[in-house]
């Protein structure tokens, strides 16, 4: 066996520990260094995983029952707790998981037959197929954030940066008075973002989502105004209660974490409390929110429920995950349609069927697609950008 062979063995070794989650320290170490090394390993590595792990769960599945795994696979969750890192998060996804070696072997010897890119060739969306937020500034100046320590001039001294983490920094003079000065940060489809507020409180945002908010919080309240989906970890500030405003809803906080899902077209505006309360107004009643409580408003009826859920399977999207419990495919459908910009056609009453299980936000459109099908009596087919389902 060459030095190329014996590498290459050695590397689809690594990837078979590190998904069934035996891989030490040390190996993981290796393996991450093999990852960053270029673009394609990057790439390369996605592919195996989102690609060959989601039919060996197929398999998987048709073995055993598939609500005593989600069940498993959610308490598993819980006790992982705030394990986020990315290689974590995978370990989590395949914990029962055995990949053969042999099929990370496959994908490296059909890879001899593909171009390979230079090892400093520079490769944008084939190595994350994701896009990039947009950060608009009070003059209507706009700037894609690509994550390379970008430095911009806001007014009044105002400066604006992307860290190497790419999170934004506002460094604020002391000296600033006066009128409240806006941003807006947006993210397009097949994106998510973080970041920190003047204030300290961390925001996520998910696919398809906006936020207007002061580069720097003056006055009696902090207020922010958000369109989509995001997760907030406000900072306590008792004497500044902390505003989201959304259509139709208005959250007060002072210092909580929650999810809000207010999409427009969406009907229905949810408030998903973590921990901590939080006031929200909806229609013309305030409601108190205590953990694991859930505000639906619906804009169309003016009409609000409130329901006792796990808020964990709502905040989970921050961590790359969608997990669906009891769902019904037409609001699968939605969210999926968002995240990955395409359009779910749903045939006959299809849209009503029940739908229990977790995708992945770096597994590939495809991969979903097949394992709905193979999973289920529901039948797919792709025509452009349209799936349907019948």
């Amino acid at each position: 066996m060459d030095s190329k062979k014996e590498i290459l063995f050695e590397i689809s070794r690594l990837i078979s520990k590190s998904l069934a989650g035996k891989i030490t320290r040390d190996e993981q170490a290796k393996l991450d260094s093999w990852k960053r090394a270029s673009g394609h390993n990057k790439m390369l590595f996605d592919r195996i995983y989102s690609d060959v792990v989601a039919r060996e769960k197929i398999r998987q599945y048709r073995e055993a029952d598939v609500q005593t795994a989600f069940d498993f696979f959610v308490r598993r969750r819980k006790v992982l707790g705030d394990r986020r890192r990315r290689v974590r998060r995978m370990v989590r996804y395949a914990a029962m998981l055995l990949l053969p070696l042999g099929v990370a072997l496959f994908y490296f010897n059909r890879e001899e037959g593909e171009v390979m890119p230079k090892e400093n060739q520079r490769v944008e969306v084939a190595v994350t197929g994701r896009r990039v937020p947009t950060l608009t500034l009070s003059n209507g100046q706009e700037m894609v954030l690509y994550g390379e320590g970008i430095l911009l001039d806001e007014v009044q001294g105002i400066q604006v940066r992307e860290n190497e983490a790419g999170g934004l920094e506002y460094c604020v003079p002391d000296s600033v008075k006066g009128e409240t000065v806006y941003n807006t940060l947006e993210t397009p489809v097949l994106c998510d973002y973080s970041f920190t507020l003047a204030d300290g409180t961390k925001v996520w945002l998910n696919a398809g989502s906006k936020l207007r908010y002061p580069v720097a919080f003056g006055g009696d309240e902090r207020v922010v105004y958000a369109s989509g989906e995001m997760y907030f970890e406000v900072a306590r500030d008792e004497s500044h209660p902390f505003f989201v405003e959304m259509d139709g809803v208005r959250v007060k906080v002072l210092g909580t974490s929650f999810n809000v899902n207010a999409y427009k077209g969406d009907r229905l505006v949810e408030v998903t409390l973590v921990s901590g309360k939080v006031e929200a107004y909806a229609g013309e009643r305030c409601y108190e929110l205590k953990p694991d409580d859930q505000l639906r408003y619906d804009r169309e009826r003016n009409y609000v429920e409130m329901a006792v859920v796990d808020a964990g399977d709502f905040i989970a999207w921050k961590d790359g995950q969608y997990v669906f419990r009891g769902k019904k495919l037409a609001d699968v459908a939605r969210i999926l349609e968002r995240w990955y910009a395409v359009e779910i056609v749903l045939e006959g009453s299809v849209g009503e069927s029940i739908f229990t299980g977790v995708v992945n936000k770096e597994e590939s459109f495809d991969a979903f697609v097949q394992r709905l099908g193979e999973t289920s009596s529901l039948s797919c087919r792709m025509e452009g950008n349209k799936l349907y389902v019948r």
